[in-house]
């Protein structure tokens, strides 16, 4: 078997998505399936535009093509990067699909990723598209501009859920979200998985003062992190302190943030981290504690279920997938950092407790967050898919008028 993956995001660049897409070609071609990945160079933008070249990684039966894109940053692609990646992919996808047998073309982001494929020639050849968040329309409505563009180019979206032989969502939340836009969709519901290697509890639990919460993220409205700051003001003083690891754009807000309630002494912005050391963070840490406004799968709370952390999230999107409240974490709306610090308080509070979630989420990461788990179902979704009614006998591609 032969799969060309296409991504935008591949790491170092992009987040859960990246490292979903990474963990399952390897996985793939653990089971001897040759895989192609067409993703965004990881390089400079001066760098590319110099070489003017694609660059080739193989590793044995796996190829990554790393095509130039003007990425904002290693976790921002911004709407030039996106287009600008489409544009350099575009040629040589359709190269690939001349030159090679493909069993199946797996695209990851409906948007950007699936707008090549009205144009890459992918003609008898199975088509899956998962979703992953940020490319449904109403996943976050804080963002803008994202919502503005989702609004122009829905009629491309339906095209491309409907062109697809397979529709897989990260999580049931975010699947049934896809509605509002397209009723009556089909779509199947495949979670990342989490390297339990990589993440896995402490030989040693940490010693229980002062309480250390942990947040991962991208900083971003979404995440939560300003209600976090103020709950995190609203605990006694000196019993407990706060890692923020990830970068954003609200970056410098937050720190402000921090310093005016009084509590900057008390949280640490750890910037960008490579695995291993966020591996260690949450070995370190007693809680991890994200409210999100809105989240997909969120890999960072498998990666905390695997380190054996107890949660403190949000009762949205896919996390109630993975925390059951007063079972393994505890939930509340977002929006109430009041309620947000009780939580917190309460898991501080009882380390018997806490010593139990952690042996819940271990047990239930080993069960079922195995990234063998997700290529099988995925590898089961490739076999469907090669035996249905090419769909391109059954859509019409889209005209420019259309969209």
């Amino acid at each position: 078997m032969r799969v060309l993956v296409l991504n935008y995001e591949y790491p170092p660049l992009g987040g859960g998505a990246g490292v979903a897409t990474a963990a399952l070609a390897q996985g793939l071609v653990e089971r001897g399936v040759a895989v192609d990945v067409v993703t965004s160079s990881a390089g400079r933008g001066s760098e590319r535009r110099a070489s003017g070249r694609d660059e080739l990684q193989e590793e044995g039966r796996l190829r990554i093509y790393r095509v130039r894109s003007r990425r904002t940053g290693i976790h921002e692609a911004g709407m030039w990067g996106a287009a600008s990646y489409l544009l350099s992919a575009l040629p040589l996808v359709r190269r690939l699909l001349r030159t090679h047998h493909y069993d199946a073309v797996h695209v990851f982001f409906s948007l950007p990723t699936g707008a090549l494929l009205p144009f890459a020639g992918v003609r008898g050849v199975p088509v899956v598209v998962s979703l992953r968040g940020s490319d449904v329309p109403g996943y976050d409505p804080y963002n803008v501009s994202m919502q503005r563009a989702h609004r122009v180019l829905a009629p491309l979206t339906r095209w491309i859920w409907h062109r697809a032989d397979r529709v897989v969502a990260v999580c049931e939340s975010l699947g049934r979200l896809t509605a509002q836009t397209c009723p009556g969709l089909s779509y199947s519901v495949v979670p990342n998985g989490v390297d339990l290697r990589l993440f896995h509890p402490p030989e040693q639990a940490p010693g229980n003062q002062p309480i250390r919460c942990l947040a991962v993220a991208r900083l971003v409205e979404r995440k939560g992190l300003g209600e976090l700051i103020r709950a995190f003001a609203l605990l006694p003083r000196d019993k407990y302190e706060l890692e923020i690891v990830g970068r954003g754009p609200d970056e410098r807000t937050l720190q402000e943030l921090a310093s005016r309630l009084g509590v900057a002494h008390e949280i640490r912005f750890s910037g960008s981290l490579d695995r291993a050391a966020v591996a260690q963070r949450y070995r370190d840490a007693h809680l991890f504690t994200l409210p999100s406004s809105a989240e997909a799968f969120g890999n960072v709370f498998a990666e905390a279920l695997a380190s054996g952390l107890p949660v403190v999230g949000s009762n949205v999107g896919g996390i109630p997938e993975l925390i059951e409240h007063g079972v393994n974490g505890l939930l509340v709306t977002p929006g109430n950092p009041g309620a947000l610090a009780q939580a917190i308080q309460y898991l501080a509070d009882d380390p018997e407790l806490r010593s139990e979630m952690s042996v819940r989420n271990r047990a239930k990461a080993e069960a079922t967050l195995e990234w063998s788990h997700v290529v099988k179902r995925y590898l089961s979704i490739y076999e469907g898919v090669m035996h249905q009614l090419p769909v391109p006998q059954l859509v019409t591609e889209p005209t420019v008028s259309a969209l």
